[in-house]
C-alpha cells in the first residue's frame, strides 16, 4: 500500500516535470519567433533606409562632380563586363554599399 503511494506521487512528480518541460519548450519556441520576426522588420528597414539614401544621393545628383560621375560609369561598366563587387571595390577605391546601390539603380533603370 505505501508502496503504491510512492509510485503515485513520482509518477504525479513525473507528469508535472514533463508539463514543466513541454510549457518551457513553447515558451522558447514563442520567444525564438519573436526575435525571428524583430530581425527580419530590422533587415527590412535597413533595405528600405538604403534604398532611400541611394535615392537622395540620385536627387542631388546635380551637384556631383564630374569625377563622381566617371566614377559611377567605370563601376557599371566593370560590373557588365563581369568583375566581382570586391574586384570592383579594391581596384576603384569605394565602399561596396555605394558600388552596391549604383548597380541597384543601374538595374532598375534599365527595367
Amino acid at each position: 500500500m505505501e508502496s503504491e503511494q510512492l509510485q503515485f506521487i513520482f509518477s504525479l512528480f513525473s507528469f508535472v516535470g514533463v508539463i514543466g518541460i513541454l510549457f518551457y519548450l513553447v515558451l522558447s519556441k514563442a520567444k525564438s519567433d519573436e526575435q525571428t520576426e524583430s530581425i527580419e522588420i530590422l533587415e527590412q528597414k535597413m533595405v528600405s533606409l538604403h534604398d532611400y539614401v541611394y535615392e537622395l544621393e540620385e536627387r542631388t545628383e546635380v551637384e556631383k562632380t564630374p569625377e563622381q560621375h566617371e566614377l559611377k560609369q567605370k563601376i557599371i561598366e566593370m560590373f557588365e563586363d563581369g568583375k566581382e563587387l570586391m574586384v570592383i571595390e579594391n581596384a576603384l577605391d569605394v565602399p561596396r554599399a555605394k558600388i552596391e546601390m549604383i548597380l541597384k539603380f543601374h538595374k532598375l533603370q534599365k527595367k
